[in-house]
């Protein structure tokens, strides 16, 4: 089938064998695939001769729900940043006895950091290995990689032919693609010559070395550690759309004993997925559609805390700066100053709790199949900390307990490159507002979801693009309107009346915050992120 046709796609080549596996046995070891038909459906098969096909609505399981009306940076989130910042996690500690390390234990210790592939296919990555404490050495008959996902290419041109692994930077690269159910084709580079990669047939085009592709991965029973969650999709008129839970749930049960169909209804419909050919029917209507599978991504960034292969790996990044926190009322996280530093920027370390929240929050509305979050900065400036922290304190002064808990939001603002110094040194400020857009107010503007931010923040140079988690002190919001220069009144018959603190876009789910006065904000994190490049470097 040609790379890039529309034809459905949908589990991974060792799904069946890979769950009868785990099943059967703890050993894991290597075996055949034993369904070749439920094998297929990662693979392009067009639906049966004679189908009927339809413009229509399918009237099929929903997507995933959305998350309810209100803001998704809650209460739970503000207050679990709160508390990343307020006490760092502290070094683990040395466990018992582990000065007198005997030759046994250090020989241990250098043959559970072997890695090493299999040539055979069906063969799982080790989790023992993941997890630290498999002592098998070269003697394992699974997979040792650094991660619980890991591509090969077979290469032609070598003697004898085999597996090649990719560069360890294009293993999360590919990954990251190949969880998008969009992406059906990968452009590739490997020594200067570009090639391409079918995600579906799983085969390279174009290529004078490499024929095919493979994603060696974990186990997917449930509750297997590190094991591998998949995503299915049916195909919609606006693409791929995925399945609800209970639809997942059979899907899994059936692949689990082994059956090539799934029978699954919603409360109008009943619906016969074919989870060999990789389609599903609409039994009262005819109606078929393509459906897909695709592994969940997971982020080295978020494996790190039982990822123990990780350590000292080029994830870590540079560690942070020595030093101790500075005292309060400053976060603990904070380091130290100098008498002439007036502002600072100050990493914050992958292995941060900060740094997880920061990444799950970002990537709710910019997928990670599509962005890359490079680094974030902790944004230390005293001043106007100060200055941020006075005016909650006289907002807190005329709110109840509840609403002083809603005052203070994590939201995104996005902005040029050449923008950041200025901002890090003296805040955002509500007189430049306009520049883009000022629909609700001549103020600084902030939103919810870092899709909406991410408009707003131009490539530089390098591909770089630029986005601030502020600090916000919303309090009452008023709906916002283009010629406002300042929050409406409480009351507008009174002259002297209080102000709302902040304008909407929406009383009901507000997406974008707008604020006139620049104490109301404190540009908290610095977050640098690019798109993934479009030719993927393999060597």
């Amino acid at each position: 089938m040609a790379a890039g046709s529309d034809a459905p796609a949908a589990l991974p080549p060792a799904r069946l064998a890979r769950l009868k596996r785990s099943r059967r046995s703890a050993s894991h070891l290597p075996v055949a695939l034993r369904t070749k038909a439920l094998a297929q459906l990662l693979h392009h098969h067009s639906p049966e001769p004679g189908s009927t096909t339809t413009t229509t609505a399918p009237g099929l399981p929903s997507p995933a729900p959305a998350p309810p009306a209100g803001d998704p940076n809650g209460d739970r989130v503000e207050l679990a940043l709160w508390e990343a910042e307020a006490a760092p996690e502290p070094a683990p500690e040395a466990g018992p006895g582990c000065e007198e390390l005997t030759l046994d234990h250090l020989l241990e210790i250098v043959a559970q950091l072997e890695y090493h592939t299999h040539p055979e296919d069906g063969v799982e990555i080790c989790p023992l290995f993941l997890l630290g404490c498999c002592f098998s050495g070269a003697c394992c008959p699974q997979h040792h990689t650094l991660l619980p996902y890991h591509w090969q290419l077979w290469q032609t041109a070598s003697l004898p032919p085999g597996w090649l692994s990719v560069g360890p930077e294009a293993h999360e690269t590919l990954e990251r693609l190949y969880s998008d159910p969009e992406r059906t084709l990968v452009r590739a580079s490997y020594r200067g010559v570009a090639f391409d990669i079918d995600l579906v047939a799983m085969q390279v085009r174009n290529s004078p070395s490499f024929t095919r592709v493979r994603r060696l991965g974990t186990s997917p029973a449930p509750g297997a550690p590190f094991g591998t969650s998949h995503v299915y999709y049916w195909r919609a008129l606006g693409g791929w759309q995925p399945y609800s839970q209970p639809f997942t749930q059979s899907i899994e049960a059936a692949l689990r004993r082994g059956q090539e169909e799934a029978l699954c209804s919603t409360a109008k419909h009943s619906y016969q997925l074919n989870l060999r050919a990789g389609y599903q029917r609409n039994l009262a209507t005819g109606t078929v559609r393509p459906l897909r599978a695709r592994p969940a991504f997971r982020a080295p960034a978020l494996l790190l805390p039982e990822l123990r292969t990780l350590s000292g790996s080029l994830y870590l990044g540079p560690p942070p700066a020595p030093g101790p926190p500075l005292a309060q009322p400053y976060p603990e996280t904070w380091v130290p100053l100098t008498p002439e530093q007036d502002w600072h920027q100050a990493p914050v370390a992958v292995e941060e709790r900060g740094y997880r929240l920061i990444y799950g929050l970002f990537h709710k509305s910019l997928p990670e199949s599509r962005y890359r979050l490079e680094r974030v900065w902790r944004v230390q400036n005293p001043f106007l900390w100060d200055k941020y922290k006075r005016k909650q304190s006289h907002m807190s002064r005329q709110m109840s307990p509840e609403q002083r808990l809603r005052n203070e939001r994590h939201l995104f603002h996005g902005t040029s490159a050449g923008a950041v110094p200025a901002i890090c040194k003296h805040n955002l400020d509500p007189r430049l507002s306009g520049k883009h857009a000022a629909l609700y107010g001549q103020g600084s503007y902030f939103a919810r979801r870092a899709s909406y931010s991410h408009r707003y923040a131009p490539p530089a140079e390098a591909g770089l693009r630029h986005v601030f988690l502020c600090k916000v002190l919303v309090g009452r919001s008023a709906l916002g309107q283009p010629a406002l220069r300042r929050p409406p009144a409480l009351d507008p018959g009174d002259p002297a009346s209080d102000l709302y603190d902040s304008c909407v876009d929406s009383l009901s789910d507000p997406q974008i915050y707008v604020v006139f006065d620049n104490d109301q904000c404190y540009p908290y994190f610095l977050l640098q992120y690019r798109e993934l490049e479009e030719v993927v470097t393999v060597d």
